[in-house]
């Protein structure tokens, strides 16, 4: 919308001098003996009650005031509140949102401060001085001063500039609800439409005012102190249950936690060979030696000799042998580390330990035939049960490698969501 478009319709309202009320240009004479002075420069205003423009008033001279519209229509709508005492007002509750211990229960509860709707007002002033209590001379001049229900209301018509929240402030530390009404858009309406749309808002609706402070707050919050309190006894007896069964499920996930700290390996080695891996971990408990893929014959054999030379025990489950000897595992890893590497030299290569070169500075040699195979998973567990599923899927199903490590990632990763449901 243009700059200039409120200026078109001239000002909508002309504060009658005999009366002292503001009135429309149909309420007065035409022309200067309207008797009505501008409400915002207080400069003489002429009725134009012409046959072709809508009726209005205008400055019978050339001024610079530039805010007659606004200001006409600003003191017309505190003239209609105290003229009527009555008010729409919108309705205003406090809420709060609690909560049980640990969050195992929320509600929201509300108490009403204000009902909607049309309220009648007492000892209705406009314009009239709120002095400090504290007796130091300060004093506010809210738009219109009343009383609702007993309590003083400061009725502010926000026009070119919203409320001071400095006033806000004061009005409130005294004790008054602070209730604002917009009619900044409503210059641009015919100057026979604004009163229509006045009391629209004023007397039938409430969405354009706004409660910036309601007197019964403080009263409201030791409500909702008295509902909570309420509501927290009611759900006493359920929150303890809840609370029990969180504690209980926190229990059962910590010891499984711990569980699978214990079983999972804290230090591991591969051997490639081929197309097949041989896997040696440990974890605080045991030693696990297990063969991914297709094992040569030989060193098949001389895998199964290594594990029950040692007393090794088959697991049929983890398809694994498992080796437990608790104080002396690290070392005895050590140890079966190095005998599992000469014998996958021997069996797989045909070399013999003769031929070895010594170690340098390490306690095992590097592998023979390094095939590193791909890590999709940080939990060890999961990474093997990975590698067995690709291994059968590619040697027993006859699946390509890439579409055998696909598969076998996405059974793992299927149990595990299943495993967490």
């Amino acid at each position: 919308m243009k700059a200039d478009a409120k200026q078109k319709h001239g000002i909508p309202f002309g504060l009658h001098v005999p009366t002292r009320r503001m009135v429309v240009a149909r309420e007065v004479a035409n022309g200067r003996g309207c008797e009505c002075v501008c409400s915002s420069c207080g400069a003489r205003l002429k009725s134009r009650q012409g046959d072709i423009r809508i009726w209005h008033f205008a400055h019978d001279e050339e001024t610079q005031c530039q805010n007659a519209p606004e200001t006409a229509i600003h003191r017309m709508a505190k003239q209609l509140i105290v003229e009527r005492a009555a008010l729409f007002v919108p309705g205003q509750e406090c809420s709060r949102q609690i909560h049980g211990k640990r969050r195992v229960w929320s509600e929201t509860i509300s108490v009403s401060l204000q009902t909607a709707g049309l309220q009648s007002l007492q000892d209705c002033f406009e314009e009239k001085s709120v002095s400090d209590s504290d007796g130091n001379g300060e004093y506010r001049r809210p738009d219109v001063l009343a009383m609702l229900d007993g309590l003083p209301l400061a009725i502010e018509i926000r026009n070119t500039h919203a409320v001071d929240f400095e006033k806000q402030e004061w009005l409130e530390r005294l004790g008054h609800s602070v209730l604002e009404i917009a009619v900044a858009d409503l210059v641009f309406l015919h100057p026979e439409e604004i009163v229509d749309a006045l009391v629209l808002r004023l007397f039938q609706s409430a969405d354009f005012s706004t409660w910036l402070v309601h007197a019964k707050e403080k009263d409201a919050q030791e409500a909702l102190d008295r509902l909570e309190e309420q509501v927290r006894a009611t759900h006493r007896s359920e929150e303890e249950a809840l609370i029990a069964r969180l504690e209980a499920d926190e229990a059962g996930k910590k010891r499984k936690e711990e569980a699978r700290k214990r079983f999972r390996d804290i230090e591991n080695f591969k051997i490639g060979l081929g197309r097949c891996t041989i896997r040696l971990g440990r974890n605080e408990q045991r030693v696990s030696l297990k063969a991914y893929g297709y094992a040569p014959d030989p060193v098949f054999e001389g895998i199964k000799q290594l594990a029950r030379k040692h007393n090794g025990r088959f697991n049929d489950r983890g398809r694994c042998w498992e080796f437990y000897r608790y104080a002396e595992t690290e070392s005895f890893f050590k140890q079966l580390g190095a005998e599992l590497q000469q014998v996958c030299i021997e069996r797989f290569c045909g070399v013999s330990q003769a031929d070895i070169p010594p170690p340098q500075g390490k306690w095992l040699p590097e592998p023979v035939v390094e095939q590193p195979l791909p890590v999709y998973f940080q939990d060890e567990s999961l990474q093997e049960a990975f590698d067995e599923r690709a291994a059968i899927l590619e040697f027993e199903a006859g699946i390509p490698r890439q579409e055998a490590e696909a598969k076998a990632r996405e059974f793992v990763t299927v149990r595990l969501n299943r495993n967490n449901e």
